[in-house]
């Protein structure tokens, strides 16, 4: 199994509903963002490499807010494209798959209806067997990845 760390970058766009009850706040956010994400690992002589080119979830979030400022928790669905490619083959097998995003943060509201916000979140999107395409001695390509993110947000 095919499992390097991968690094890169995000961009993209999010929308949510979120319900206050006194200082509880209840949400629901998608998101979809294009990524750079990408790590590789040495097998069988040569590179894997294991690549995400997109990746978005849906995730339910609960906070509390105290002044202007809310720390959260979210999870739910996190879904992305898996590609692994084998530098000795030229070869490529891609999957879209889904898993797990879960994580915290913490948003601050500054001026009317915008706030700032600072973002953790784990996604695991399992693995996937990339057959002959990856060769024989490397069947299974995951992706994991810890992600960090800042966002700026405009309630209507």
């Amino acid at each position: 199994m095919v499992s390097p760390s991968p690094k890169g970058a995000l961009v993209g766009l999010t929308l949510g509903y979120n319900f206050q009850y006194n200082s509880w706040l209840f949400g629901v956010e998608g998101d979809w963002d294009l990524s750079t994400m990408k790590g590789s690992i040495a097998c069988g002589g040569g590179t894997c490499e294991t690549k995400n080119t997109w990746l978005g979830t849906a995730r339910g979030r609960i906070g509390y807010a105290f002044d202007n400022f809310l720390p959260y928790f979210t999870a739910g669905l996190g879904m992305g494209d898996i590609k692994g490619t084998n530098s000795n083959l030229a070869t490529t097998g891609s999957k879209t798959k889904a898993g797990l995003a879960i994580g915290a943060g913490l948003e601050y509201a500054f001026m009317g209806n915008w706030s700032a916000k600072i973002e953790y979140l784990y996604v695991d999107l399992g693995k996937f067997d990339c057959g002959i395409a990856c060769g024989a001695t490397v069947d299974n390509i995951s992706f994991n990845a810890n992600i960090i993110r800042a966002g700026l947000n405009y309630r209507f």
